[in-house]
This record gives structure tokens, C-alpha cells and sequence, in this order.
């Protein structure tokens, strides 16, 4: 079943929208996206954020040639969990990494990285502030609205330019994992500006 009110422009030809709509739930189109994985790389990185310098974050890099799409634009994916509903968009994320880390722990067996030597990225990527995202390039530059969903557009014309972005559906393969913020002792650290993503998410469709 369709997300009501789930709806693209002129933007999105048919036969898209018919591929984007095909794994029928959630968890259908998981099973097709953890089959679907390749390329996966991960690298630690410090914290950016002032006071967090002493942190490290696991920073996987993925490609979903097949199933991009509709995980980011598609009326079961992601952002349409988010949409529904800011727990509900956790959760959705929460599932989505427990699907997929086998996949990135694998990872790591080739990676030589002194930094992510220092934490448990096990424990980086269940943690509550690990999320996956798109990898945003030129393609965000100049929004387009391929997206119709009535929260996202009407904040859109207020000028919210997060709203403005999460109207676009560009045709996606490439994701990042970014895992916790891990401190010297193995806590979870959660910048500022990261605590509300899910209702950013929720009220503009993009973070």
C-alpha cells in the first residue's frame, strides 16, 4: 500500500515512479538493499564540532546502484518513514544499520586505521545518533522539486531552504554511515545540531 500523501511532480516519469514504489514496505525494500550493497569503505574521523575535537566517528561509504533510489525517494524508504513520523524515522534508521552492519564491520578488515582502532565501532554504529544519508554532491546545487509531499512543500515556500532540498529526488547510489561520536572513554557523544535531525527530517525532509 502506497504512504498517502506520499506524491511526486511532472518532474518523475511514470515508469519511476512504478520502480520506486515496487518493494510494496519497508522491510521488503531493507532485504533488497542489504542484497544489494557493494564498494563499502570506512575511515575514522575527529570530531569537527568545537569540544569534540577529542572524539572519533566511523565514516562508512557505501553504493546501492540498485536500490539508491527508492530507499532516499522512494513512498517505503527512508525519508517516507521520517515523513510519517520522527520516532517512527528512527526506528526505521535503527533497523536499517542493525540490517546493515555485517556489511560495514566487513569493512574493516582491510581498513588500517590507527584512529578507528581507538573506539568500539561496533558500539559506534548501534549507537542512538548513527545515521545513514546520501552522499551530497553538485546534484543538490540547484534544487528541483520532483517531490509534492504537502508538509515539505509548504515550509518550502516559507523559504526554508532544508524544505527546498528535501523536495529534490535525485536519482541516488551513493551513501555515508555516519556512526557515533565516540569520547576517549566510550561514550556517545551528540553534536549540538544533530539532536533534532529527525524532526528536520520530519518537517522538511532533509537535514
Amino acid at each position: 500500500m502506497i504512504v498517502e500523501g506520499w506524491d511526486y511532480s511532472d518532474h518523475v516519469p511514470e515508469a519511476r515512479r512504478i520502480a520506486l514504489a515496487s518493494a510494496g514496505s519497508f522491510p521488503a525494500l531493507l532485504e533488497q538493499v542489504v542484497a544489494d550493497v557493494s564498494n563499502v569503505r570506512v575511515r575514522g574521523e575527529p570530531g569537527r564540532s568545537k569540544g569534540l575535537t577529542h572524539c572519533i566517528q566511523p565514516l562508512f561509504t557505501l553504493d546501492l546502484p540498485k536500490t539508491g533510489d527508492a530507499l532516499f525517494n522512494g513512498p517505503f524508504g527512508y525519508r517516507a518513514q521520517y515523513w510519517l513520523g520522527p520516532e517512527q524515522g528512527l526506528a526505521a534508521n535503527a533497523t536499517l544499520l542493525a540490517a546493515l552492519a555485517p556489511r560495514l564491520l566487513g569493512a574493516l578488515e582491510t581498513c588500517i586505521d590507527h584512529e578507528l582502532s581507538r573506539i568500539d565501532v561496533c558500539a559506534a554504529i548501534g549507537a542512538a545518533s548513527a545515521k545513514l544519508w546520501i552522499r551530497e554532491s553538485l546534484s543538490l546545487i540547484t534544487p528541483t522539486a520532483d517531490l509534492t509531499v504537502v508538509r515539505w512543500a509548504d515550509n518550502a515556500r516559507k523559504g526554508i531552504e532544508l524544505a527546498k532540498l528535501g523536495l529534490m529526488a535525485p536519482e541516488i547510489t551513493k551513501f555515508e554511515v555516519k556512526d557515533a561520536l565516540i569520547d576517549p572513554y566510550g561514550h556517545e557523544v551528540v553534536p549540538a545540531d544533530k539532536i533534532r535531525r529527525h524532526y528536520q527530517i520530519h518537517h522538511y525532509g532533509f537535514s
